[in-house]
């Protein structure tokens, strides 16, 4: 028997001194009522109720559980209440890790919506080359660039896909004339982001035709943060295969310049996922995250990575309302 729910049919006994409308109230059977009272007196070793044919009346005992009881239901009621109340409100803290190939501008625009909308919110924004150890321990979601997983502890939902591009300074170019055709890659000195680097890069480009070609480079140069990345190409250090999005600013004011810009590349494209924890019951800013950058995304939002259905997904219902 649930101690809780012995004491408020106990209390709701006592209130209307019968069973039967207790019972009713609770929407439980009499027998049920009858239960809850008799677990509570074998507990206590101790009569609480008078019971005859035509009235229920408390002892003195009786008298003295009811009133403890109605407190400790009453402070119970009102703690639901209030932290209910502060769920729907959608306020404290939002730890987010994001992924650095994502531009400044595209993150400063995501978290000002966000806190537009959210104005209780307070955001905390870590930027990562990859999925950091301990994630759940640290962050209540990423932005991240992550490759599907069959892990079911985290559920992940692509958001964009970041298109790459062939770049390089003009300092660079200068000294090492710009590549007119892929096979000209390999000659040049070729920059790249790689979490491990296993002596070969292969990137695959293909003209407007559709022509596919795979080009083999031995990076001169690897990291795993996409920003240093950007600053190694920036300084003329050699070739970048980079996001689009993250260079769009040096392209227009000539701190890079496109390398064969006929080409673009097929398979080496990024998507970058939502990211967060496989729990039924999510935290409320957490939930207003989530439902929130699957709108700023779009319909392409909805399309899920992980090895998990959409629908087992914890997808808030009404975190945005």
């Amino acid at each position: 028997m649930n101690h809780l729910f012995a004491m408020r049919a106990f209390v709701l006994v006592a209130e209307t001194k019968n069973f039967r409308r207790a019972a009713r109230e609770l929407n439980v059977s009499n027998a049920v009522i009858s239960r809850a009272v008799a677990y509570l007196e074998e507990r206590l070793h101790t009569r609480l109720m008078n019971r005859t044919t035509r009235a229920v009346s408390l002892t003195e005992a009786g008298k003295h559980y009811r009133d403890g009881c109605r407190g400790i239901l009453e402070e119970l009621d009102h703690l639901d209440t209030s932290t209910s109340s502060a769920e729907r409100a959608i306020a404290g803290v939002l730890r987010i890790v994001a992924t650095d190939t994502l531009s400044p501008q595209l993150l400063t625009t995501i978290f000002e919506g966000f806190q537009r909308r959210f104005p209780c919110v307070q955001v905390r924004v870590s930027i990562a080359a990859q999925v950091p150890d301990r994630f759940e321990d640290q962050y209540d979601a990423g932005l991240l660039v992550v490759s599907p997983s069959a892990d079911v502890n985290f559920v992940q939902l692509a958001l964009v896909t970041q298109n790459l591009v062939l770049c390089a300074a003009d300092s660079y170019l200068s000294r090492r004339p710009s590549p007119q055709e892929p096979g000209e890659l390999g000659m040049h000195a070729c920059i790249e982001t790689t979490k491990e680097y296993q002596g070969s890069v292969v990137w695959h480009l293909a003209d407007a035709n559709g022509s596919r070609q795979c080009v083999h480079t031995a990076p001169s140069f690897t990291t795993d943060s996409a920003s240093l990345l950007r600053l190694a190409a920036i300084a003329g250090m050699g070739i970048a295969l980079m996001p689009e999005s993250l260079i769009a600013e040096d392209l227009e004011t000539g701190l890079l310049t496109r390398v064969l810009p006929g080409y673009g590349a097929t398979r080496c494209r990024e998507r970058v996922s939502l990211y967060y924890p496989h729990r039924r019951f999510l935290p409320s800013v957490t939930q207003a995250f989530v439902s929130y950058m699957l709108e700023f995304a779009g319909p392409v939002g909805r399309q899920s990575s992980s090895t998990d259905s959409e629908q087992d997904a914890p997808v808030p219902e009404s975190a945005t309302s």
